[in-house]
């Protein structure tokens, strides 16, 4: 059943981005966050140059655009990304087949005529996809194959996960999303009976979770405390990583050999490894947007997807695999959620639902599969849960669509707004 469901969201998925950009909902996939993220490709391979300059200078006259967050250092004068290079790596075999196919056809070879918009768009699906298959090799390890398959369908059309895996599908969300998903299943297999291959694995994936987005370093607090619910389990699992130091020395070194990269491109642009690339944005950490971020109707990761709500209630209260990770991830939960409301523009810009939170719904979906494992322990329990999640899933799809055809607007909802325009699709 869980293998149907990937296969229907894999058929979805495609059939979603293409009604997107056939229907003309939404611009080309390089726009936005997703060009900065991509820029990094076209300037390496086409330009062959690592300061962005010459692909600034063929693409806009010299200076990239305001909404790029490409900036220039002041001591320098160099180009610096607000975004990593985790997002480009994975996006490159894409790029290097649309590079091809261009070269066949007589289109510019530019890295901005059609097959390269189409390839990182569809990057983007495919890795959602792959988040979703690595999900459900996790969830069956621990939950029966028809809680996973409701726990997939769920997380993917009753989130916004659907809407970053189609219409917004060249932004970082998916490809955090996948990883965050890798991590969760190597530290579950690693505790499980550690080893050097899970080790390295771990380093791996370790560091392209910061390449891809730097911030979401705090999610690599579930590995340490992966089992530990209280202070004797806190010391256990303290002396068995002590036990296993030199697995744990491997995994840092892999991770840090990944970043390394990521590093020598901040040295080379501002003579420093350790920078704050969005340059004078940043945080207010005296005064962050913690109801706005959870429950406002202007981005509130619950007022947008309520089911998310019964995924923090097994997250909290249900026994197995969400115990096992619980302390991590709820750690993880709190700190993200201070620096998402702290953050200057707390609402992440335009975007359907709150889209800061994409990256860490596998920890939602463990935590909803222990829901759903303990509503279908009663068949009373079941049947009221499956009619609250039907209807949350449907209210996320309806809403989904309001935003692609414009009738939500892409950011500073207000209540009268909602209220006027509610499940209405034109």
């Amino acid at each position: 059943m869980s293998k149907a469901v990937i296969a229907f969201a894999a058929t979805l998925c495609v059939a979603g981005y293409v009604f997107v950009y056939a229907a003309g909902k939404a611009e080309q996939p390089i726009r936005s966050d997703g060009f900065s993220y991509y820029v990094y490709l076209p300037s390496w391979f086409l330009f062959h140059d690592t300061t962005l300059r010459e692909v600034a200078l063929d693409c806009c006259g010299g200076e990239f655009p305001a909404f790029t967050a490409i900036i220039r250092w002041p001591e320098t004068r160099r180009w610096v990304n607000a975004h990593p290079i985790g997002v480009a790596i994975f996006q490159a075999p894409f790029f290097v087949a649309a590079h091809l196919l261009t070269r066949w056809t007589n289109l510019s070879p530019d890295g901005f005529t059609l097959y390269y918009q189409h390839a990182i768009g569809l990057s983007g699906v495919f890795w959602a996809i792959a988040g979703l298959v690595v999900l459900r090799n996790i969830l069956r390890r621990h939950f029966s194959d028809a809680v996973t398959a409701a726990t997939l369908f769920a997380v993917l059309f009753g989130t916004n996960l659907f809407h970053y895996a189609t219409y917004d599908s060249s932004y970082s969300h998916v490809y955090s999303f996948f990883l965050f998903a890798c991590f969760l299943n190597l530290t579950d297999r690693w505790h499980e009976r550690p080893s050097r291959r899970l080790s390295i694995l771990l380093g791996l994936v370790a560091g392209l979770i910061v390449l891809v987005r730097h911030t979401n370093v705090l999610f690599l607090v579930t590995f340490p405390l992966y089992g530990a619910t209280n202070l004797a389990t806190l010391t256990s699992t303290w002396h068995r990583l002590k036990s296993q130091w030199r697995d744990v020395l491997l995994m840092t070194a892999v991770g840090l050999v990944v970043i390394a990269p990521q590093l020598a491109l901040y040295y080379q642009a501002t003579g420093r490894f350790l920078v704050s690339s969005y340059g004078s944005l940043g945080f207010n950490f005296t005064e962050p947007r913690i109801f706005g971020v959870l429950f406002s109707v202007q981005k509130g990761v619950f007022f947008w997807s309520p089911l998310l709500l019964a995924a923090l209630a097994g997250l909290v209260f249900s026994p197995g695999l969400a115990r096992n990770v619980r302390f991590g991830s709820m750690l993880f939960l709190v700190a993200n959620t201070y620096l998402i409301a702290s953050w200057w523009d707390w609402q992440f810009g335009g975007s359907y639902g709150h889209r800061g939170f994409v990256d860490g719904f596998p920890i939602f979906a463990i935590g909803l599969a222990g829901f759903f494992q303990w509503a279908a322990a009663s068949a009373t329990r079941r049947s009221l849960v499956t009619i609250c999640a039907t209807v949350a899933i449907a209210l996320s799809v309806v809403q989904m669509i309001q935003y692609w055809n414009r009738v939500m607007p892409m950011s500073d909802t207000t209540w009268d707004h909602y209220r006027s325009v509610f499940l209405r699709l034109q």
